[in-house]
């Protein structure tokens, strides 16, 4: 039940015992129930029975690859996998329960020769991938490449939605009207965002893959515009729309070029994820983005994205889909990130180990195993072994009062 809490329902390892608590409703309830901390010790050791379980020895494991950074200087290399055969495309999209966690690596630094011994490494569980999957940073690019070279047998394919939000990070660098957009909305929040006026704020754009998260913002000034239209018949909100945004009205036409480009590279995206890659899957997505509205549509990026996936599908076997997309790896981060909370600003903590038990599935015999498997101390060692100090505990170190000196 703790681990249905955390992982299904987004409950925070401090608010687990009071949910518990709420429930039973019994006055002594506090005698019986988890401590947060107790959470805590069961998902790392869940995690830590993930890493070192058995899995089955197949060549259609597909490993996808990622790092996740933090404060400090330690980065976490994570890697997650499934077989091809237990792929649901294209019924739909790639799901945490679907994954197994083959790889949670600290590390210090990341060369394509450390990432290409790491995939070695995760290889020894499941037997040599047919596929790997990564958003192509130089590291893990060139770890793949490498670790291809010496496995013939394996492909290396570059994540549709990186590739996207490249494309659009172009297409919008190229654009001399974005950057005067962006700074006129930045002046607007300023000047409204401790007045009444905040509820016409727009979303804030993201620092890192902003690129990648578009879709709100353009929405929002398409709804601003439909506002502007409306005069005296949108009462109050039109006119405050018209004190704030009038400008927007200059952008009318840059709004529809920017809503076609990113409409566009979300339907490929989209189509990768749910579809996957298969020989006949370049044709499909072309008739699938050629049948987008107008506004929806661009004709040029939808040759481009063609273009990119048919290169992509290439390697794919008669009757074989692909896997397209690592941005279910990318969500596993978030709810890891999400279950930090505040001790994501201590750097990689021992709750990196919990990234096992936050996928696959765990049926009763599978939790039972686990914890017979695992006890604390094994935890213990692993974190001794793998994790340098964390920012909190080098901080609490340094500023921790001096040991009284004994004068005899």
């Amino acid at each position: 039940m703790c681990h249905r809490l955390v992982v299904q329902a987004g409950v925070a390892l401090r608010g687990v015992p009071r949910v518990l608590g709420i429930f039973f409703g019994a006055p002594d309830a506090t005698t019986f129930l988890s401590a947060a901390t107790s959470v805590r010790w069961w998902l790392q050791r869940l995690g830590l029975f993930a890493l070192r379980e058995e899995l089955a020895d197949a060549d259609d494991w597909v490993f996808l690859i990622d790092h996740s950074v933090q404060i400090g200087n330690v980065k976490v290399c994570v890697i997650l996998g499934l077989r091809l055969c237990d792929v649901p495309f294209p019924a739909r999209a790639l799901r945490h329960d679907d994954m197994h966690v083959l790889a949670v690596i600290p590390t210090e630094h990341s060369t394509g020769e450390i990432v290409a011994a790491q995939l070695e490494q995760a290889a020894q569980r499941t037997g040599i991938p047919r596929q790997i999957v990564s958003d192509h940073g130089s590291d893990v690019k060139k770890g793949g490449e490498l670790f291809a070279q010496r496995h013939p047998g394996t492909v290396v394919t570059y994540d549709a939605a990186h590739h996207g939000a490249i494309v659009l990070q172009r297409r919008f660098a190229a654009d001399e009207r974005w950057p005067a957009f962006v700074a006129r909305l930045g002046q607007v929040k300023a000047r409204i965002q401790q007045t009444s006026d905040a509820f016409l704020l727009a979303p804030s754009l993201r620092p890192k893959a902003r690129y990648m998260n578009l879709a709100s913002l353009l929405r929002w000034a398409r709804k601003i515009l439909c506002l502007l239209e409306r005069g005296p018949a949108g009462g109050r909100a039109s006119e405050r729309a018209e004190a704030r945004y009038g400008w927007l009205r200059e952008f009318r036409a840059a709004l529809e070029d920017w809503s076609r480009w990113e409409a566009t590279v979300r339907g490929s995206v989209e189509f990768v994820r749910t579809r996957g890659l298969s020989c006949s899957c370049q044709m499909e997505l072309c008739a699938r983005l050629q049948a987008l509205p107008p506004a929806e549509r661009d004709d040029a990026l939808i040759a481009e994205l063609c273009e990119f996936v048919g290169a992509q599908c290439q390697a794919a076997r008669p009757g074989e889909r692909l896997v397209g997309s690592t941005e279910v790896l990318e969500s596993v981060f978030g709810k890891w990130k999400a279950l930090e909370r505040q001790e994501s600003g201590s750097g990689i903590t021992s709750l990196v180990l919990s990234l096992g038990s936050l996928v696959g599935q765990w049926s009763t015999a599978r939790l039972t195993a686990a914890f017979e498997a695992t006890p604390v101390k094994h935890v213990v060692e692993w974190c001794r072994e793998h994790l340098p100090s964390s920012v909190q505990s080098q901080r609490r170190l340094a500023f921790a009062a001096p040991a009284p000196v004994n004068k005899s």
